[in-house]
């Protein structure tokens, strides 16, 4: 008689979320989400949590359980390749048994934070509404195989939190739920698009998908704007415009003068909300400034031709971006400079045009200042500044609130004293 195989030691790991929907009355926006619990009362929680799981997917104590006694934001968890969850699958595996054993684990702190950097929640500000706390199921593969086919049944459906849960979690966390569900990673990644299908961050979900699940290949968005972005593995490359290369050669190369500042606004603030998305989420955001070339080059191509167009070209790095439109080679010092401030009322500072004189008033330099960063605008500040100590030049700062640009060369210009905004009117 043969002898039956022996079963599969290898293990897998499949995971889920507890998510918090706070009640915005209660909750506060600016605030920090909760500190991770102690031992003890994560070892609570845990109980609470294990027994809803048992019930609800039909019996799970020949499977390993771990979780944290802490919260956290969506960003922290949907990240590529998923490596909160992965921590704690992990750290299963590494707690020293020989073998393989079902066991619960709770894990807790005393200290506020967690010692493992890759499981320590960030507690950023305004982190809500929603918090997650995540879970993981660690067990023999095919037994892993069975079990996540039935929370993507049915976790999200049919997943009901008991009463005891929902008090403890309250109670430990001190906060006020109004809702409590369990959810797969699959769910979290399903509810996401649906938050931003149909608006102006319809692509996102599609190029972050591509990345959390760590697919094959390259995956590439061009929005209605021209904005470009192109995702493989955890990178994210994308095109910079300066107003005069967007308008020029860039995608507003075919709209009419008057049409530019709208349209370079508009490609501004989707640039920032998909950068700075795709940099919450865990991606690397690599800027490549765009040239003719390049934008000819990715007329036509795609997937790894296109990706390996944006790696020829080093990346942009720093805080912002200078633009050099005229150089006098006579070196005079400057004297002084006139700034202008290209500002938009939605999205604040977009350039910062510099018209450097000399002392006969005549133009050395005539300098774009782009913000690449959040911080970029204080830095270029306190550059422009410290410049002008350092050559004893004095400094305008003219505040049009718009963007100033030449119709005829579709480039931003210097504001004259006639672009001062007018005056708001005093009510009667």
């Amino acid at each position: 008689m043969a002898t039956p195989p022996e079963p599969s030691t290898e293990l897998s790991q499949h995971a889920g979320v507890l998510a918090l929907e706070l009640d915005p009355q209660q909750a506060d926006s600016t605030g920090l989400p909760p500190a991770p619990l102690d031992v003890a009362n994560a070892t609570a929680l845990a109980g609470h949590l294990a027994k809803d799981l048992d019930r609800i997917l039909g019996g799970v104590s020949h499977l390993g359980l771990i979780l944290p006694g802490a919260l956290y934001d969506q960003t922290e968890i949907l990240r590529p390749g998923f490596p909160l969850t992965g921590a704690l699958a992990d750290l299963y595996r590494g707690s020293g048994r020989q073998s393989f054993a079902p066991q619960l684990i709770a894990l807790g702190t005393d200290r506020g934070f967690f010692p493992v950097a890759a499981i320590n929640p960030l507690r950023r500000p305004g982190s809500g509404p929603l918090l997650l706390l995540p879970f993981c199921f660690v067990g023999q593969k095919q037994d892993i195989a069975v079990l996540a086919r039935v929370m993507e049944d049915i976790l999200l459906q049919s997943g009901e939190v008991s009463q005891a849960t929902r008090e403890a979690v309250q109670k430990l966390f001190g906060v006020t739920a109004r809702n409590l569900s369990f959810a797969t990673l699959s769910d979290l990644c399903a509810l996401a698009r649906v938050q931003w299908d149909g608006g102006d961050l319809t692509h996102l979900w599609d190029l972050l998908e591509h990345a959390w699940f760590e697919r094959s290949g390259v995956r590439s968005s061009v929005l209605e704007h021209g904005n470009r972005f192109l995702v493989a593995k955890g990178d994210a490359h994308t095109l910079f415009y300066t107003f005069d290369d967007w308008a020029q050669f860039g995608p507003g190369r075919t709209l009419a003068q008057e049409e530019l500042a709208d349209g370079y606004r508009g490609w501004a603030r989707a640039q920032r909300q998909y950068a700075l998305a795709l940099a919450l989420y865990g991606l690397h955001v690599r800027w490549v400034l765009a040239h003719p070339e390049l934008e000819k080059t990715l007329e036509t191509a795609e997937g790894e031709s296109a990706l390996s167009a944006f790696r020829a070209i080093p990346c942009l790095s720093g805080d912002y971006l200078v633009e050099r439109i005229f150089h006098n080679d006579s070196e005079q010092p400057e004297h002084q400079l006139q700034i202008t401030h290209q500002a938009d009322a939605e999205l604040g500072t977009m350039a910062y045009t510099v018209t450097a004189l000399d002392a006969a008033g005549q133009l050395v330099r005539l300098e774009h200042y782009y913000p690449l960063q959040a911080q970029g605008v204080q830095v270029i500040i306190d550059h422009l500044i410290q410049r002008c100590a350092e050559q004893g030049a004095g400094r305008e700062v003219l505040h049009p609130g718009r963007l100033l640009y030449s119709e005829t060369g579709r480039s931003l210009r210097a504001a004259t004293p006639d672009d001062a905004p007018a005056p708001a009117r005093r009510p009667h």
